[in-house]
């Protein structure tokens, strides 16, 4: 068996009205209205070798494959203001 880490970063520019809370469970989210935002791993595929391919979830059983791998998962959201 192998290990593989895949480390995921994105930066967004959101509206001043999106809260970072701490969600009754306990875990850091980002608040939009009245829903409550995490961010989760979501693996992507195509059959497709062309380079305008269709990536999608929606081969549920291989996307339940690959997550059924991840042993671990840690999420970390940070706001910073801009001036």
């Amino acid at each position: 068996m192998k290990k593989l880490t895949v480390l995921i970063r994105a930066e967004m520019e959101i509206p001043d009205d999106w809260e970072f809370v701490e969600h009754p469970s306990g875990i850091e989210v980002l608040k939009i209205g009245d829903s409550y935002i995490d961010f989760d791993i979501a693996p992507l595929c195509t059959t497709s070798e062309s380079p305008d391919a269709n990536w999608s979830d929606t081969d549920i059983d291989l996307v339940e494959r690959v997550l059924e791998t991840v042993t671990g998962l840690d999420t970390e959201l940070e706001i910073t203001y801009q001036q």
